[in-house]
C-alpha cells in the first residue's frame, strides 16, 4: 500500500482499489507495459493486481527478476484460466529461429 501511494499523483488520496488512473506518468507507463505486454490478461487493465504492483516495484527499483519463472507462470495460467492471454508467440518464434528448429519437422 505504501509503494502504491508513493506512485500516485496525490499520495493523500483515498485508495479503494489499485487503479492506474491516479498514477504518475512513469508508473502508469510501466503499469501499461506490465498489464498489456509482459503479463497480459483478457480484461480490466485499469486495475492492478498485487503481482502487477510487485513487478512495477521491482522494475522501478532495478531489482533483478526471474523473468523465466514469471513468463512460465503466466503461460501456465494462460492454459488454465480464460482471463489470461498467451502473448509470447513472437518471442518463442525468435527462440526457434535462433536454435534453427525446422518447423516442418517439428509437427
Amino acid at each position: 500500500m505504501k509503494f502504491y501511494k508513493n506512485c500516485l499523483k496525490d499520495p493523500q488520496a483515498r485508495v479503494t482499489k489499485f487503479g492506474v488512473r491516479g498514477l504518475k506518468l512513469n508508473e502508469r507507463l510501466i503499469a501499461f507495459i506490465v498489464s498489456w505486454i509482459l503479463t497480459p490478461r483478457g480484461n480490466n487493465h485499469s486495475t492492478l493486481s498485487e503481482e502487477d504492483l510487485v513487478l512495477i516495484y521491482c522494475i522501478m527499483n532495478k531489482i533483478k527478476l526471474n523473468w523465466i519463472h514469471i513468463i512460465k507462470d503466466h503461460m501456465q495460467k494462460a492454459i488454465r484460466l480464460c482471463d489470461f492471454r498467451y502473448p509470447y508467440a513472437i518471442l518463442i518464434t525468435k527462440f526457434l529461429q535462433y536454435f534453427e528448429v525446422d518447423r516442418r519437422r517439428a509437427g
